[in-house]
């Protein structure tokens, strides 16, 4: 899942936010991520309520933050 629709910490330009809408690719519930400002590549935080592993890239497309969610178990 990929989300471009950052919370508006950014000043309206998209190039720096900071919350992002998500969606658990294990058990399917909605949540927020919070990505510092800085941040570009791929990390990994646990799910808060299934406790699985996702796998978060975030990067730049056509100039506006993006945050792609996947498993991170590799089970694709």
């Amino acid at each position: 899942m990929r989300d471009r629709s950052g919370d508006g910490e950014d000043g309206g330009d998209g190039a720096s936010s900071t919350t992002f809408a998500v969606t658990c690719p294990y058990c399917g519930e909605p949540g927020e991520i919070y990505i510092e400002p800085d941040v570009i590549g791929t990390l990994v935080q646990d799910c808060e309520v299934c406790c699985n592993p996702w796998q978060v890239r975030v990067g730049y497309d056509d100039g506006e933050r993006y945050v792609e969610v996947t498993r991170g178990d590799g089970s694709d």
